[in-house]
């Protein structure tokens, strides 16, 4: 990872009071790719009761950041952005934690960098995006709303799409919000397709096709709203319908190329391929240069099943020297689907750069050791490492990883121990080994390795939050576990995984009613089978037996193969029997722990 920023220039910027901005916060796109353009090297504006203090510490971060130690050029930052109030800092952290990769901090900055600055429309535009990006988009929600009165453009219909996979509550919450600021907007066709889109993932089709013909009564362009009704006028209709509807649209603005793929797409599932194949014939001869577009055409068939004109498009990418790196991944997937085994392993060989840089690599990794190729697959790791070394933490979690997946515990402990000394204390590779420490049993090289990241990042809350929890699950140092499940609970006070923690906690140190607080707190937050197993051990301790066969009832619907519970009803046959007794109605359960207590 490469430094920053002149540390000298930087600070004289500061003192100086220098106005320069490489971009206005009103310029600033709601896409991530934008966000990124703003990087570390961004001057800073004056910065209001700026001090001696603060200045030697902006130093220190800037020299940090030139040294690549950018994860102390972050902390730096966004302790010196709360302790100055100064939204200009929380800007700057929040583009070093996306430069460093650390969403994280890139979420917590971003957060103070707009409650600092609640006029600012960068950073609600940011916030929005890093919150999509976690997939809390009930609060990208609340960013959205802001830029909306603010006057600014919104993706409402974005935040929308995003929500297909997510939880029915999660979107009927969405949807509600949303249709509460139509009284208000009722002119705003972006809210509009929001409300049409979760109402399609509803199965509301007719109230949702009314809500998107509203909003192209008042912005006919909207090319994802014209695509939302092909759709549901497919729906409610007929697919000949809702092809008329995309053919109606590229009428009005034949230039546009989302409606021409789509209607390409439509034509394929619709079981029209040569009509299809024509509409991707005048695409693709419309567009000769553009290398996207033929990588685009080239998936669309490999999802609709024509692999041998995928392949045609990918190798006519390979032959002008466009997507090089894009067309060798697919190509490999492609040979993998066919089984060409020799085929997949060389094309994901020769990509050497772009987003699918690892995973193709990984994935030829994969193959040689499931092949029984384990010294070939490491060799050449082994040479990708040395030809990327921006990559090489990322290509040593990979290793170690492949190496678990076919039960190399050894070896894949000794990839992390021999990646850590060649690159020092990386948080990942420290946290990695840590867990797999725990996985061989070896808690003391598990907390040390938690400890050595603590040395360097006392307020980072999961390590926090994992060193106390294994205290109290693995040994009788309970009281040290509270300490440290506290301390992170009291950074991260709304993470139901802490919140989990610090209930077992007391739960370990017999402090029941504490315990049953904390652990009903995280399970309202977080319907998961682990903190579900923990309340449930929890209440029956306790003596809240209704309780606990309640939850038991829950559960066992919740989580199918629930096996965390079953092990809960083996401790606690009891348990199992009042369940028998009162609530006879799960065979599985009962059945699974007959077994396992016959073992």
């Amino acid at each position: 990872m490469r430094g920053f920023s002149s540390p000298l220039l930087a600070c004289l910027l500061l003192l100086t009071g220098c106005q320069s901005m490489t971009q206005s916060p009103d310029d600033v796109s709601q896409t991530q790719a934008s966000a990124v353009q703003a990087t570390p090297q961004t001057p800073l504006p004056p910065i209001q009761g700026l001090d001696a203090e603060g200045v030697t510490a902006l130093l220190s971060a800037e020299i940090a950041g030139q040294r690549d130690q950018v994860d102390y050029a972050l902390r730096v930052y966004l302790e010196q952005a709360i302790r100055l109030q100064e939204p200009s800092l929380a800007r700057r952290a929040t583009y070093i934690a996306q430069y460093a990769g650390d969403n994280d901090s890139a979420v917590e900055a971003a957060a103070f960098w707009s409650e600092s600055a609640p006029d600012n429309l960068e950073a609600h535009r940011i916030n929005s995006t890093l919150l999509v990006q976690q997939g809390d988009l009930l609060a990208a929600f609340e960013h959205q709303k802001r830029l909306l009165e603010l006057g600014e453009k919104t993706h409402f219909s974005y935040l929308a799409s995003q929500s297909e996979r997510k939880a029915p509550a999660i979107r009927e919450e969405l949807l509600i919000n949303l249709q509460s600021l139509r009284p208000e907007f009722p002119q705003q066709a972006d809210l509009l397709t929001a409300i049409a889109q979760l109402l399609t993932f509803k199965g509301e089709y007719i109230d949702a096709l009314k809500a998107v013909d509203q909003a192209l009564a008042i912005k006919a362009d909207d090319i994802s709203a014209i695509l939302l009704k092909s759709g549901l006028t497919g729906q409610v209709s007929t697919v000949s319908d809702g092809l008329k509807v995309l053919r109606q649209g590229i009428k009005q603005y034949p230039n546009n190329l989302r409606l021409q793929l789509a209607l390409a797409r439509a034509l394929l599932k619709d079981g029209q391929i040569e009509e299809a194949k024509e509409v991707f014939s005048q695409i693709s001869d419309k567009h000769p240069e553009n290398g996207q577009l033929t990588l685009s055409l080239a998936l669309i068939l490999m999802e609709s099943g024509l692999l041998e004109q995928a392949k045609q498009e990918l190798e006519k990418l390979l032959a002008n020297q466009q997507e090089t790196h894009s067309a060798h991944y697919y190509l490999g997937r492609l040979a993998e689907q066919q089984q060409d085994i020799e085929g997949a392993i060389f094309h994901y060989q020769e990509v050497e750069g772009g987003k699918d840089f690892l995973q193709a690599h990984a994935r030829a990794a994969r193959i040689q050791i499931q092949r029984g190729k384990i010294d070939d697959a490491r060799v050449h790791l082994a040479r990708i490492r040395l030809n990327h070394p921006e990559q090489r933490v990322k290509l040593y979690l990979i290793e170690s990883e492949l190496l678990q997946g076919v039960h190399e515990t050894d070896q894949a402990y000794g990839v992390l121990t021999e990646a850590v000394n060649t690159l020092g204390n990386d948080y990942e590779l420290l946290y990695a080994r840590a867990m797999l420490a725990l996985q061989l049993k070896d808690l003391v090289s598990m907390e040390a390795d938690l400890r050595l990241i603590l040395e360097t990042e006392p307020n980072n809350a999961m390590v926090l939050n994992t060193l106390g929890y294994t205290l109290a699950e693995y040994t009788d140092r309970y009281s040290e576990a509270l300490l440290l499940v506290r301390k992170a609970y009291a950074l991260k006070p709304g993470d139901p995984a802490i919140t989990d923690s610090l209930g077992w906690a007391y739960f370990k140190l017999g402090q029941l009613n504490e315990a049953i607080l904390f652990l009903q707190q995280a399970y309202d937050e977080m319907q998961d089978e682990e903190i579900a197993s923990h309340l449930l051990e929890t209440y029956w301790v306790a003596g809240h037996k209704e309780e606990a066969i309640a939850l038991l009832q829950e559960a066992v619907q919740l989580f199918p193969e629930h096996e965390l519970i079953e092990q809960v009803l083996l401790r606690f046959p009891e348990l199992k029997n009042a369940l028998d007794n009162d609530y006879p109605f799960d065979n599985k359960i009962n059945s699974n722990t007959d077994k396992e207590t016959d073992a």
